[in-house]
């Protein structure tokens, strides 16, 4: 895909598909963001994660993928709670298989393949999880 060329409807379907079951399958809630970050970008990462809608940083389980293909830049970022399930090892493996996929100009396929492995890092949400939502 070249730079600045918007996902087909096609491909943004595979993209909320794979995020919905990343989300069904741990409870996680995720979110991906592709596109330019302003400023610096680890921080611009955090600050989209922290105003994504009705999330209470403190309780939900969240996390985010931020990708700026034009950057070079790829960032799992996680709230505290989530962090218990998708740890900073899943999250640096996870990054490193999209940054493959991204290398062969594969970036919708990168994300899917990012999604289903911090879906899998986190596992199925706990009983306790499940009662307090």
């Amino acid at each position: 895909m070249a730079a600045g060329e918007a996902f087909t409807p096609e491909q943004t379907d595979r993209l909320e598909r794979a995020r919905l079951a990343a989300q069904n399958s741990s409870g996680i809630r995720f979110a991906v963001r592709v596109g330019p970050l302003d400023g610096d970008p680890e921080l611009a990462a955090e600050r989209l994660l922290g105003s994504l809608a009705d999330l209470d940083l403190d309780r939900d389980e969240a996390v985010l993928i931020a990708v700026s293909p034009g950057q070079r830049f790829v960032r799992v970022v996680t709230t505290p709670v989530a962090k218990k399930r998708v740890s900073d090892a899943a999250a640096g493996l996870a990054t490193l298989a999209m940054t493959s996929s991204f290398a062969l100009g594969d970036l919708v396929g990168g994300v899917i393949t990012g999604l289903r492995q911090l879906a899998d890092a986190a596992g199925a949400p706990s009983m306790h999880a499940a009662t307090r939502r």
